[in-house]
């Protein structure tokens, strides 16, 4: 295996383990929180135990981005990836502190989404489930496109509800559509995926439970927005959208949620974007379940899907 991966992986995680408790500290500094007691857009308590920063992404987002860019040495295909990675960060960092409408937010996505589409990445292809071969998008890449990412996003946004619960599956999911990635030859998203499931590497010792910090909107959207586009960076060519198929299948468990839960707050007249405590992971602690427990069952069921995923699309 090429000896960049493994730098690219330590290099990441253990830059987001240095900036982390800098992140924190700027939490706390500029009241970027999650306070006890809290309520959400639906009027519903958060969980949250104690005060805790929502800052954690800005250690993702450096950890992540400094190593890719030195170490990929920075393609101009790159471009549009990094631009929309900065747009989205800088959107969600300011929605943590100001608490911006549903609306804003998803404005913020559809920008981060284009700057990739101006770059000319987009799903052009996908797999052929009613026979062998490819189905060519045509004109409905772009509005594919921008679906997709929007989906992926929101998707990660929506299972970060628990202690260690998002950025454990990022590291599961990463690595997983890295593999699918270097079986197809493509260098470029495999270092991006697997910087990111570094980054959340060195994340996750702060933000398993008792977390000292959340990853916040600005770390889930960043990290759903970095996968999705990953999965979509070879689609232009039928051989490589096989790295589709394995995130769509690795990202099981938040894929159902956000559809469950956007359908559920659209059929009760409110935002698919607005946040409540009705997620799949919350109704389950309401069941009795631990949050250890929901999570490692998270963990084990994301790993299943890889596996699955990666036989079917890659091994097989």
């Amino acid at each position: 295996m090429n000896p960049l991966y493994l730098i690219a992986f330590l290099s990441s995680a253990a830059l987001s383990a240095v900036l982390t408790p800098v992140a924190i500290w700027l939490g706390y500094r500029y009241g970027i929180t999650d306070g006890r007691g809290e309520k959400t857009p639906s009027g519903q308590s958060k969980i949250t135990k104690a005060n805790t920063p929502r800052t954690g992404g800005i250690g993702v987002f450096f950890g992540t981005l400094i190593p890719f860019i030195i170490i990929s040495g920075f393609d101009p295909a790159s471009f549009g990836i990094v631009a929309g990675a900065i747009i989205i960060w800088i959107f969600m960092l300011i929605d943590d502190k100001f608490n911006l409408p549903p609306w804003m937010k998803f404005l913020g996505q559809i920008f981060a989404a284009t700057a990739v589409v101006l770059s000319g990445m987009r799903i052009a292809y996908l797999t052929n489930i009613f026979g062998s071969g490819w189905v060519s998008l045509d004109w409905l890449s772009i509005p594919l496109t921008y679906i997709w990412i929007i989906l992926v996003t929101n998707a990660v946004n929506f299972i970060d509800g628990l202690d260690g619960l998002a950025s454990g599956i990022t590291v599961i999911v990463c690595i997983t559509a890295a593999v699918a990635s270097i079986s197809r030859g493509m260098i470029a998203p495999a270092l991006l995926l697997i910087s990111l499931a570094g980054a959340c590497g060195g994340f996750l010792p702060f933000n398993f439970k008792p977390a000292k910090v959340f990853l916040g909107d600005n770390g889930a959207h960043l990290i759903g927005f970095i996968i999705s586009v990953c999965a979509i960076w070879g689609t232009a060519k039928a051989t490589t959208a096989v790295v589709l198929g394995v995130s769509a299948i690795a990202l099981a468990i938040p894929m159902f949620d956000v559809f469950y839960s956007a359908l559920r707050r659209v059929a009760k007249k409110k935002s698919p974007f607005s946040g409540d405590m009705d997620n799949i992971h919350y109704k389950l602690l309401k069941l009795g379940w631990s949050e250890d427990r929901v999570v490692l069952a998270f963990y084990v069921i994301t790993a299943l899907f890889s596996i699955l995923a990666l036989y079917f699309f890659v091994w097989r």
